[in-house]
């Protein structure tokens, strides 16, 4: 790979926003961070958070900005997106955007992930802001979706993690030398027929997800999950021995699983049944029916069932969640929930690399 002449640099300051569950993100951040210092440049990165009083983002005097940040539902996460709708005004200032994506490895042969609308979103958002986009591209970093599949093995992670440590090399170096760098036009499309998967996940999906997270019998109370919850989505509760409660700004991004010490963090599938029952019910529209003729009739009545609807989701799940909480301290009903989940069998995984206090390198307020 061809190095870069400092005569070639475009930039003398770069900022990485990222923001990362279990490490993938922050490792593909660092690789550029390091690329861009070995080249003379003063680099510096900052954790995309929600609950620490940082600088305010993008108020420092870099020339470059990038945001590194994971894939969610084909989309960017919630946490991402605020963030850069809040950040100030580019002024001329040139930004780069990566998503990492889940990859995966089957019999040796390698499987893309697919990012769907989350780079593209991003940048629009920046470029709108005023900064002028210089690269977009997703990483294939491995697929650590643990509420789903079990984690990745260690060499089929590191081949996976390789292959995206020269991809980000090469990516960095274009970008530095003031080439415009644009990839993932093909899964963009895919995102955009996706697009309604992206919003229901955005307006509903995470919230359900969120009410899915319990801890089980093996947890000590020692709140390492909610001191490092990049969300600030974690709260300890509950006299004694406390546990862990996932509020609705849990965006799912399996920090608390990857990094448990006693793999204690469970997301509950047969939890997850309970809470989809309840979340259905036709509440809302035994609801509106009762309320008479004269409010639900003519064109309101399909725009008030869908308010009703929506309103009703969150407070069930908020009220179902709160007591499955304190129900599932009883030891025999949390044995029942946590082997009635397959997280309970998974492997768990975060990059290999990274521990947890790499993560709070600088932190800007999402």
């Amino acid at each position: 790979m061809t190095g870069i002449r400092e005569s070639d640099m475009r930039y003398d300051s770069i900022e990485i926003h990222f923001m990362s569950g279990t490490g993938n993100s922050f490792r593909a951040a660092a690789w550029m961070a390091e690329r861009a210092k070995e080249r003379g440049a003063d680099s510096r990165l900052c954790q995309i958070v929600k609950f620490t009083e940082g600088k305010e983002p993008g108020a420092g005097s870099f020339e470059l900005l990038g945001m590194v940040f994971p894939t969610h539902a084909f989309t960017a996460p919630w946490l991402v997106i605020r963030h850069a709708l809040r950040l100030p005004r580019g002024r001329g200032r040139h930004a780069f955007v990566v998503a990492t994506r889940a990859g995966t490895r089957i019999a040796s042969i390698p499987l893309p992930g697919l990012e769907g609308t989350a780079a593209y979103l991003v940048a629009l958002i920046l470029l709108l802001k005023g900064y002028g986009v210089r690269g977009v591209r997703g990483l294939d970093m491995p697929s650590n979706w643990m509420s789903l599949h079990w984690g990745l093995n260690s060499i089929n992670s590191r081949f996976i993690i390789e292959r995206a440590k020269a991809g980000t090399a090469s990516f960095i170096d274009a970008v530095l030398e003031g080439k415009r760098v644009f990839r993932g036009f093909i899964p963009l499309v895919f995102g955009l027929i996706l697009g309604p998967v992206s919003l229901g996940y955005l307006v509903v999906g995470r919230f359900f997800l969120s009410k899915l997270f319990f801890a089980s019998e093996t947890c000590t109370g020692c709140g390492l999950c909610a001191r490092n919850c990049p969300a600030g989505a974690i709260r300890m509760s509950g006299g004694g021995k406390p546990r862990p409660y996932w509020t609705f700004s849990c965006e799912s991004c399996m920090r608390c699983m990857g990094y448990c010490p006693e793999k204690s963090v469970e997301a509950g599938h047969s939890l997850g049944i309970i809470l989809y029952f309840i979340a259905t019910l036709p509440v809302p529209y035994y609801l509106l029916s009762a309320l008479g003729d004269g409010i639900a009739s003519g064109i309101s009545f399909p725009l008030v069932l869908f308010a009703l609807k929506y309103v009703y989701i969150l407070v069930a799940l908020f009220l179902s969640y709160l007591l499955l909480s304190w129900l599932i301290r009883i030891p025999l009903i949390n044995r029942l929930f946590t082997f009635t989940t397959l997280t309970h069998f998974y492997r768990r995984y975060h990059e290999p690399d990274t521990a947890l206090r790499d993560f709070w390198v600088g932190n800007v307020k999402g």
